[in-house]
């Protein structure tokens, strides 16, 4: 468990690292040290913000298969930075 400090800390690099430039911003950060740093709970993320968007058929096809696309951890992370503007932190330490 972090104490306060840390966590001010982390809210700090992670303000500093925000993606500009994301198509659909949201200001989520996600701590990838426990349960949330999973890949498949990332697709969750993913298809939970799709349809909180409710971002038209095409758009949700491009999503798709630029996730498709992605090889590995650090490209679906950086394909949530593109899209979301999801802010990673955790393991800097």
């Amino acid at each position: 468990m972090d104490t306060v400090g840390t966590l001010e800390r982390k809210l700090v690099r992670a303000k500093q690292h925000e993606p500009e430039g994301a198509k659909y911003p949201t200001g989520i950060i996600i701590d990838t040290r426990g349960p949330e740093g999973n890949v498949f709970f990332l697709f969750g993320v993913a298809n939970k913000l799709l349809k909180q968007l409710a971002l038209p058929d095409a758009e949700i096809a491009e999503f798709k298969q630029e996730r498709d696309q992605q090889i590995s951890y650090q490209g679906h992370m950086d394909l949530m930075r593109k899209w979301f503007g999801i802010v990673f932190v955790g393991g800097e330490e």
